[in-house]
């Protein structure tokens, strides 16, 4: 398995935001508050017996927003010695300081090479064909989100068709968001980032911004209807629509 640095040209940036994930350390008490909200999550909870974890997912026309938890924690310590990725680190971000968050990444269509040079890997609950990218020195920054890229055929582009009534209705929600526009993260304002993560700020794929708390601004729609709500403390996170 290759172990090259995250390489992406900085002169014509091909990559998009395909997901959005925050560790938490109770996920139904964060699922609950965004459904109180007026967020529409799949029924379907997701497990990933290799890495100990159980998720649930909130999807709109262009993302989506995954819960992640821990639910088995030797499965859990076993992946991060496999992976150099701290689950549980991330998910007890209150008392470790490591960012809670990640951001998945997907090829433009007029994309025809998902960065070369990175690490590749796959688990278990993938496709034989799918992987996902990552950089061994984002991998290592605990305090700052994970980074990585998934291949097409996982990308939400690949498979979320709104002519479907299922899926339609899935990416409704009673309130009223469509679209995520802009996405903002606060960071440790003591940490250095690395270059994968200043990538996508440089470019304006993500915000990132300095703080003594970690912090997923996400604005839907542009932000039209001036709402803002905060869901602190049950997640560290605030929606603007």
């Amino acid at each position: 398995m290759s172990t090259q640095l995250l390489q992406v040209p900085t002169d014509n940036f091909l990559l998009e935001i395909d997901h959005l994930f925050i560790f938490v350390t109770e996920g139904r008490a964060g699922v609950s508050f965004l459904q109180n909200l007026g967020l529409h999550c799949s029924e379907q909870v997701v497990r990933r017996p290799e890495q100990g974890t159980i998720s649930t997912i909130f999807f709109f026309e262009n993302t989506y927003l995954e819960l992640i938890w821990i639910e088995d924690e030797n499965a859990a310590q076993q992946h991060t010695a496999r992976t150099g990725i701290d689950f549980l680190a991330r998910a007890r971000w209150l008392q470790t300081g490591a960012s809670p968050f990640g951001i998945g990444l997907r090829s433009l269509p007029e994309m025809t090479n998902l960065i070369p040079g990175s690490r590749k890997h796959w688990a278990q609950w993938m496709h034989p064909d799918s992987f996902i990218r990552f950089s061994p020195q984002n991998i290592a920054n605990a305090a700052e989100p994970i980074c990585l890229a998934v291949s097409s055929d996982i990308a939400l582009t690949s498979w979320l068709d709104r002519s479907c009534e299922r899926h339609q209705q899935l990416i409704t929600h009673p309130l009223g968001v469509k679209k995520l526009t802009s996405v903002k993260i606060a960071v440790d304002r003591d940490k250095e980032l690395s270059e994968a993560v200043s990538l996508l700020d440089r470019n304006g794929v993500v915000a990132i911004e300095r703080d003594t708390s970690p912090l997923l601004e996400l604005t839907f729609d542009g932000g039209v209807k001036g709402e803002i709500v905060d869901a602190r403390p049950t997640l560290p996170m605030r929606l603007l629509y």
